[in-house]
């Protein structure tokens, strides 16, 4: 995030581009994200993009265990000489999207795993995917988006917003989006808004699918031809090639509406389809 008077701050905007980072200078939006995260001190908290120790400086204090992450050799330079000499803090200058986020999590012992962080926003999808992945090992995420980003990851089926993000996250967590951030409390300015979110995966929807590995396919390829109908993917699509007689008895038996296209299905929907798909397809097999 940022701090006035440290390292960094006259670097030129050409390499805080090519890192994409955009330092968060904001007083009053630094101590609404502290707000948001809550009683930290049987925490163990992974603070991505640490940046100019803003945000650090509070977590080093506040939390029973502190890993700040930051990919830039100075600030991490910096970082290390300014909080590193607390035991219950480490500062690594590392790439997170190098960073084995279940490992550490499973590392934290009798202290929750949080993660938060000012996300860039070259990296926001891929990142968004490895703490699905670690889902079973987090309790939660309290990250910085790009706006359009924060609001797809927290919409509710229904919307244009609503997409194989939203289904995935809604499904390992309860996401919610907390408040907005203007573009004007960063430098460099970005050329888009903000947004806080918070990521619950203490609270993933319930109940599972029977099969993950089948709902996170059917998700993903539903959501790839989202303008179409289900029937239309599911017929068409060769990795599942119902015929007419199979979405019948898929929709007889689910009680859903598989003309409608995959933004109109809630997340509970979608695990029931995945769930009967699943089975339709191992009853084939034998």
């Amino acid at each position: 995030m940022s701090r006035p008077n440290t390292p960094g701050a006259s670097r030129s905007g050409y390499r805080q581009k090519v890192l994409g980072q955009h330092f968060l200078v904001s007083r009053s939006v630094t101590e609404r994200i502290i707000s948001a995260l809550g009683p930290l001190e049987h925490k163990h908290v992974l603070e991505i993009g640490a940046g100019r120790g803003v945000l650090t400086e509070h977590l080093a204090a506040a939390a029973g265990r502190l890993t700040a992450l930051e990919i830039d050799r100075k600030l991490a330079d910096y970082l290390q000489r300014t909080f590193g000499a607390k035991p219950e803090v480490a500062v690594l200058r590392e790439d997170v999207l190098n960073f084995d986020i279940g490992g550490w999590a499973r590392s934290c012992a009798s202290l929750r795993p949080l993660v938060v962080g000012n996300i860039p926003y070259s990296i926001t999808h891929a990142l968004l995917h490895a703490l699905i992945d670690a889902h079973r090992e987090l309790e939660a995420a309290v990250l910085m988006l790009q706006e359009e980003v924060a609001r797809k990851a927290t919409a509710a089926a229904g919307g244009k917003p609503f997409g194989m993000l939203s289904a995935l996250l809604s499904y390992y967590s309860s996401a919610e989006y907390l408040f907005g951030v203007g573009r004007e409390n960063f430098i460099p300015v970005p050329g888009v808004d903000s947004a806080v979110v918070r990521l619950d995966f203490s609270r993933p929807c319930s109940p599972a699918a029977r099969d993950e590995k089948a709902f996170r396919f059917l998700v993903r390829r539903l959501f790839e031809e989202r303008r179409k109908q289900v029937q239309k993917v599911l017929r068409n699509n060769g990795r599942f090639a119902l015929s007419a007689e199979d979405i019948e008895l898929l929709a007889r038996a689910t009680g859903l509406d598989l003309t409608r296209r995959p933004e109109e299905f809630p997340v509970a929907e979608l695990i029931a389809l995945a769930d009967a798909v699943s089975g339709m397809s191992k009853a084939a097999q034998g």
